[in-house]
């Protein structure tokens, strides 16, 4: 689904994604990605929601974000009980969802010029 323009002075946005990958200032990821501003790191983090860690919190709180967004593939799925609390003790919103609302979502905020974070899982599962 395509719907957005790459990019302004604000920092970078999905310009599209489908169920192989996700394209951010015309480059095609398709592991999982962070992104926040200018900010676009793949494969970053884990490929399944399931492995998030506490050191993958930690290094999105790093980023100094008002809310976090994690696109956890084609269905939400929580993460373990308590990964979420860090956020919460540096008041930090979070949000999960599958990847394609939370593309969509980044796009919103960081064009209403909100500190954003989010982690973008693949939509389809990994192939091993």
């Amino acid at each position: 689904m395509r719907f957005a323009p790459e990019g302004d002075a604000a920092g970078l946005r999905v310009a599209s994604y489908d169920a192989t990958g996700i394209v951010i200032g015309g480059v095609r990821y398709t592991a999982s990605v962070l992104l926040a501003g200018d900010v676009v790191e793949s494969p970053w983090g884990p490929e399944r929601i399931e492995a998030l860690e506490a050191d993958h919190v930690e290094r999105l709180c790093a980023l100094g974000p008002e809310v976090v967004l994690l696109g956890v593939g084609a269905h939400a799925v929580l993460p373990r009980p308590g990964l979420l609390l860090p956020f919460g003790r540096r008041g930090i919103g979070v949000e999960v969802m599958a990847t394609g609302a939370a593309c969509r979502t980044y796009n919103i905020l960081a064009g209403d010029g909100r500190r954003v974070a989010a982690l973008l899982l693949p939509i389809a599962e990994p192939v091993t």
